[in-house]
């Protein structure tokens, strides 16, 4: 499964949805960009129970308060692709379909080489422009990849309480 030239569409009645993604190039291996997308979330997103290093493990993360998420990885393949699904959110946002809209969703993860480095496509497939969430959930990413992983990556240095 290529990600990284296409971008995945929906069709859900009458609606065309886009799938939120990002994509960024890091001046870093494809080995160092998996160790950290793999094995250090908590140095460039927030606090895990578990790395998500396995195919099948589950691992919860959490942003502090009552707000936690539970993934399972579902594919693996060292240095090029990974993609954990959402098996749990709970938000204590009191937002209503909040929860709903991340259950089952699929956070994927591309890694290609550059001649600059690596090139990181990430898609959230289910976080779609009309979604309770997309705003909020859309910024966050944004700079979770662009800066906090990037900058953890390249420096040793992310950024997981900033945003």
């Amino acid at each position: 499964m290529c990600l990284a030239i296409t971008l995945l569409i929906m069709n859900i009645g009458n609606k065309t949805l886009q799938d939120y993604r990002k994509s960024v190039l890091v001046n870093a291996s494809q080995e160092r960009v998996f160790a950290s997308v793999t094995q250090q979330v908590d140095a460039w997103w927030s606090e895990v129970d578990e790395q998500p290093n396995e195919l099948g493990k589950i691992f919860k993360i959490t942003f502090g308060g009552k707000s936690y998420w539970r993934f399972k990885v579902i594919e693996l393949s060292a240095n090029e692709h990974v993609t954990w699904e959402c098996i749990e959110s709970h938000q204590d946002h009191n937002i209503k379909g909040m929860d709903e809209e991340w259950l089952g969703s699929r956070l994927h993860w591309e890694l290609t080489s550059d001649a600059e480095g690596t090139i990181v496509d990430f898609l959230h497939q289910g976080l779609v422009p009309h979604a309770v969430c997309y705003g909020v959930c859309s910024s966050a990413w944004d700079f979770y990849i662009t800066e906090s992983l990037k900058s953890y990556v390249e420096t040793g240095r992310g950024m997981p309480t900033e945003m």
